[in-house]
């Protein structure tokens, strides 16, 4: 009898202690999968919205072999004046499309949402190797790159990033200013977006003056929860589809 209730009271402890290890485990689990998943912004696109966009910045794409060396993996040519507004599902469909047209950009599940006040978020998930195959592309030298990684200590992995931004672009020169920025759903400290946010005016401008003469951005601004562009887009774009 004595036997059979210790063995009860056993088989109720083992049990509420399983009960709290899965518990944990689910917890645990659970906060992965959420630091594995981009921010949300609620911003979701029809395919009338890529068609959209691709008719207003009338840009026409052919694809290049896919051994074409990363810094001539995209060339533009032409020129013709584009005076648009684009909405936040407009610059979503495209942005997460971009891939399936040039290879080398590396964000996947992009979201991008304009804001009333003047304000741009963008949130995606992006793989390092990806990312540093981009860079490269764009000019950036790998050392460079190593160097930022470990700066921010970034990990080889795929992670969602999130940033949030607000400023301008005339005449050719940006003039962006970065709020806030996230790594895997974790803030990036203040002080160190201070410092290195004022970069990623350097990266558009370098970006914008490779583009010309087919791409000249007058004004690039953010109005009634739109973004505006006014300047000029390529006739045609050239970019390798597949490594």
């Amino acid at each position: 009898m004595l036997a059979g209730a210790i063995h009860c009271i056993y088989y109720m402890h083992m049990k509420k202690i399983l009960l709290f290890l899965l518990g944990i485990i689910v917890l645990i689990g659970g906060g992965v999968w959420y630091l594995l998943q981009p921010k949300n912004l609620g911003i979701s696109y029809t395919p009338a919205d890529l068609a959209s966009i691709y008719k207003k910045v009338g840009v026409a794409f052919e694809p290049l072999p896919a051994g074409t060396p990363p810094v001539k993996s995209l060339i533009v040519s032409g020129s013709h004046p584009v005076d648009q507004m684009f909405s936040s599902a407009e610059l979503t469909a495209a942005a997460d499309n971009r891939s399936s047209q040039y290879a080398y950009f590396p964000f996947r599940h992009v979201q991008i949402r304009v804001n009333t006040d003047g304000s741009v978020e963008g949130s995606a998930t992006v793989n390092y190797s990806d990312a540093v195959r981009y860079l490269v592309a764009l000019g950036v030298s790998s050392e460079d790159i190593a160097e930022g990684a470990k700066k921010f200590n970034i990990p080889n992995a795929s992670l969602p990033v999130y940033l949030k931004v607000s400023g301008s672009i005339a005449s050719n020169t940006s003039n962006i200013t970065v709020q806030q920025a996230q790594i895997a759903r974790i803030n990036i400290p203040e002080n160190l977006v201070n410092t290195y946010g004022p970069a990623l005016n350097g990266l558009i401008d370098s970006i914008i003056k490779s583009r010309q003469p087919s791409v000249n951005i007058q004004k690039l601004d953010v109005e009634n929860g739109s973004v505006h562009f006014v300047g000029s887009a390529p006739d045609k774009e050239q970019a390798v589809k597949n490594l």
